[in-house]
C-alpha cells in the first residue's frame, strides 16, 4: 500500500531536503540582493529577475552539507550531489516564477497574516536572541525579512486559488473502484521496529579501528549490564542516538539491503551480530513486529480519500507550473 523509496538507517526521518515549493510554508535560508557583492555571478534569470551565486549557495550550502553526511562513502556520492545542487536551482527558479504570478494576479496579504507567519518562524527557535541572532548571520534586515515572508504567503494563497480549489475530493464510487484497480496492493506489509548502534565507515575511516570499537561495545551489549538504548546514546554515530537507537517501524525495500535482512530475521528481544552495510557497522536489536495484513475498504478509505487528492492536486500543480515556466522568460548556467 505503502511504496516509499529506499534508505539507510541514517535517513531515518529524514526531512525532505528539496520539496515542491508548493508543499512548502515558510524558507528561512532565502537570502536578499543586498549581501551580493558585485562581482557576483548570474546563476539564472526569470522575467529579468535575477538568482545571484551568493543566494543560490547561501541556500545550497547547508543542504548539501547534510546530504554529504547520508552520502559519506557511497560511490556515486558526487552524481548524487551534483543532482541536488540542479534541484536546488531549479527550486529558487519555480520560486520566482510563483512569486511573479502571485504579483501578476495582485494577490494580497495582509500585516495580521505577515505577523502570524513571522510568529510562526520565530517558534522554531529556542529564544527571541537566537531568532535575531539568524537574522543578523542571514543578513536580513526586519523589513526586507517581512517582504520576503509576504512574498511566500502570497504563492501559498495562489496555490490555494489554483490548485487546491480546483481540484474536489474524489467521490466514494471513485474510491471504490479504485480500491478494486489496487485491491492487491492493500496490504499493510510486514513491518518490524528496530534499534541499533551504527560506527560509520567512510572515505577517511581506519575501517580495522572502527570494526575493533564496534566489537567492544557488541561485548558490552551482550553484558547486560547497559541497556541497548544507553549504548545506543553513547556510542552510535546515527542520527537515532539520541532516541536510543530507535528508527521506528519499517517495512521491507525502505533500508538498505544487509541490513533489512538482518532486521527482519531477527526475533523480538533479539540482537544481532555486526552487520555490516556501505554506510559501517551496526548492531540491531528487534523492538516489536507487524505480520503483513490486508486492509479492507472501510479501514482506509479515509487514506484512500486523501490519497488520491494529493496525487490529482500534484498532477494540477506540476501542469500548471510547467505551463507558467514556459510563459516565463528563462536562462540558466549549467552547474559546474
Amino acid at each position: 500500500m505503502n511504496k516509499k523509496n529506499q534508505r539507510s538507517p541514517e535517513c531515518e526521518k529524514l526531512p525532505i531536503l528539496i520539496g515542491v515549493f508548493l508543499f512548502v510554508s515558510f524558507f528561512f535560508l532565502m537570502v536578499g540582493p543586498s549581501l551580493a557583492k558585485v562581482v557576483d555571478k548570474t546563476m539564472a534569470t526569470v522575467d529579468g529577475d535575477v538568482i545571484l551565486m551568493s543566494e543560490y549557495e547561501k541556500r545550497a550550502k547547508p543542504v548539501i552539507e547534510e546530504y554529504q553526511k547520508v552520502l559519506a562513502g557511497l560511490p556515486d556520492k558526487d552524481v548524487r550531489i551534483n543532482e541536488l545542487k540542479e534541484k536546488i536551482l531549479e527550486q529558487m527558479i519555480d520560486e520566482k516564477v510563483l512569486i511573479h504570478e502571485a504579483k501578476k494576479q495582485k494577490i494580497k496579504v495582509n500585516s495580521k497574516e505577515i505577523e502570524d507567519g513571522i510568529a510562526e518562524i520565530k517558534k522554531r527557535f529556542p529564544s527571541e536572541e537566537e531568532y535575531n541572532q539568524e537574522l543578523a548571520r542571514q543578513g536580513l534586515g526586519e523589513e526586507k525579512f517581512k517582504e520576503q515572508v509576504e512574498e511566500q504567503l502570497m504563492v501559498i494563497k495562489l496555490i490555494d486559488r489554483e490548485v487546491k480549489a480546483k481540484v474536489g475530493p474524489p467521490t466514494d464510487s471513485e474510491i471504490e473502484d479504485f480500491y478494486k484497480q489496487n485491491e492487491s496492493e492493500m496490504v499493510e506489509p510486514e513491518q518490524v521496529r528496530v534499534r541499533h548502534i551504527l560506527i560509520k565507515v567512510g572515505e577517511n575511516t581506519d575501517k580495522n579501528e572502527a570494526l575493533k570499537r564496534i566489537r567492544e561495545i557488541l561485548k558490552q551489549v551482550k553484558k547486560g549490564e547497559t541497556s541497548f538504548a544507553e549504548l545506543a546514546k553513547k556510542y552510535s554515530e546515527d542520527a537515532s542516538a539520541s532516541k536510543g537507537g530507535d528508527i521506528g517501524f519499517f517495512i521491507r525495500g525502505q533500508m538498505v539491503r544487509k541490513f533489512e535482512d538482518a532486521a527482519f530475521s531477527l526475533d523480538v528481544g533479539q540482537i544481532s551480530d555486526i552487520v555490516e552495510t556501505e554506510y559501517g557497522y551496526h548492531i540491531i536489536q528487534c523492538i516489536e513486529k507487524k505480520a503483513a495484513e490486508k486492509k479492507s475498504l472501510n479501514e482506509i478509505r479515509d487514506y484512500l480519500k486523501n490519497f488520491i487528492l494529493q496525487k490529482r492536486m500534484e498532477e494540477r500543480y506540476e501542469k500548471w507550473l510547467r505551463r507558467l515556466r514556459d510563459e516565463a522568460s528563462i536562462s540558466r548556467i549549467e552547474i559546474e
